[in-house]
């Protein structure tokens, strides 16, 4: 097969965004069988991963405000996607404004719908500018969906959402995963002594940002320590857009319950195993929105993965895939305690989320791309 000339426009800033998502996963396996260039979006101060794509610089000027940084910058990285498009094959594009922008040139560009873009953009901004965003990215997001050549997606809701608006016949699914040489369960004492833990430990590990539900959980903390006396919340991930960790603080502060919820903050993805190893519970809970209700998020793989049981809100996804095989849904507080005691009562076999890594799924991806593209060769199975 010959190598391919790929050119990916991010969600975000590559390297400096502290959560690697699919697209860093992917086409980092992909670069050892093609020539992948990513656009580098320099949204943050400090570079927070190494990468093996190439790294185009697009001529922006750091800011971590997402709307102000893709608007301050429109000329710049429209500038250099006009001049650089033609020397690729394929655009692949997960980014509304750039990806406008990808649409515009010649090349064959095929949409990555990682997320519900219009609803994932306004959730960074109070009433009513988010009104206003959702709309306007409500409407680029549609003409990016009728001008690609295909749409990678992952999951069949997502497919469902989208089919009803454009011809089903150019979506593929490919889920979303998680590097099982890296996630696993390991010993989780370090943990345990440096946070001073016992069992029962809730947790959380991901982004802290407006559609996730953690206020809810911290609110029920007095309930659930009445139960388990020892109970504690690990709280693993950073806040990025919004001021959300700083809320749940004062939350926690305020209810008396500042003691049992501990901060851990960013942790390397590579570093993860030991955090969610030394918990009972991972916690998936996110508010009633439409991009919560199609996805299905990785941290219900990572938990999994290291032997975890689930407990998820508002996630259907997520609870149907992994119906019976350690994923519990919960609708409000009641059924999460009711719930709770059965997650502390399961064993979870991390074989289930076996055929989800990147490894397997980076093919799966790379298949997606020789299809739209009208490419016949056999995809490389090393």
């Amino acid at each position: 097969m010959d190598d391919l000339r790929i050119l990916v426009i991010p969600t975000t800033d590559w390297t400096g965004h502290p959560v690697p998502n699919r697209l860093n996963f992917i086409f980092d396996r992909l670069s050892k069988r093609h020539n992948v260039d990513i656009c580098h979006f320099k949204m943050f101060d400090e570079e927070k991963r190494e990468t093996k794509c190439n790294l185009i610089d697009m001529g922006c000027k750091p800011n971590s405000e997402v709307g102000t940084y893709y608007l301050t910058n429109f000329r710049n990285y429209s500038e250099k996607l006009r001049d650089i498009s033609e020397d690729y094959d394929v655009l692949i594009s997960s980014n509304i404004i750039p990806g406008f922008m990808a649409n515009l040139q010649d090349t064959v560009v095929i949409m990555d719908y990682l997320d519900h873009f219009p609803q994932s953009a306004s959730s960074y901004y109070e009433k009513p500018l988010d009104r206003f965003v959702e709309k306007i990215a409500d409407w680029l997001t549609s003409f990016n969906l009728k001008k690609a050549d295909g749409i990678i997606t992952p999951t069949s809701r997502f497919k469902d959402h989208l089919g009803e608006k454009i011809d089903s016949d150019i979506i593929k699914v490919v889920p979303n995963g998680l590097d099982l040489d890296k996630i696993n369960a390991v010993d989780p004492s370090k943990i345990y002594d440096k946070y001073d833990l016992s069992k029962p430990v809730l947790g959380y590990v991901g982004s802290l940002e407006g559609w996730i539900d953690l206020e809810s959980v911290i609110e029920l903390m007095p309930s659930i320590k009445k139960r388990y006396p020892k109970a504690k919340l690990l709280v693993v991930g950073p806040d990025l857009h919004t001021d959300y960790s700083d809320f749940l603080e004062e939350l926690s502060e305020k209810i008396g319950v500042e003691d049992d919820v501990i901060f851990v903050g960013r942790v390397d993805y590579d570093d993860l195993s030991p955090y969610i190893s030394a918990m009972d519970v991972g916690l998936n809970p996110r508010k009633p929105m439409k991009m919560n209700s199609l996805t299905m998020g990785a941290k219900v793989l990572t938990y999994l993965a290291c032997g975890v049981p689930v407990l998820s809100k508002n996630m259907p996804e997520a609870e149907e895939r992994f119906f019976g095989e350690g994923v519990h849904s919960y609708k409000d507080p009641s059924e999460f305690l009711g719930k709770l005691a059965g997650c502390l009562a399961e064993n979870v076999y991390p074989d289930v989320v076996r055929k989800y890594d990147w490894d397997i799924l980076s093919r799966e991806y790379e298949k997606a791309i020789l299809e739209f593209m009208n490419r016949e060769e056999t995809v490389d199975q090393s």
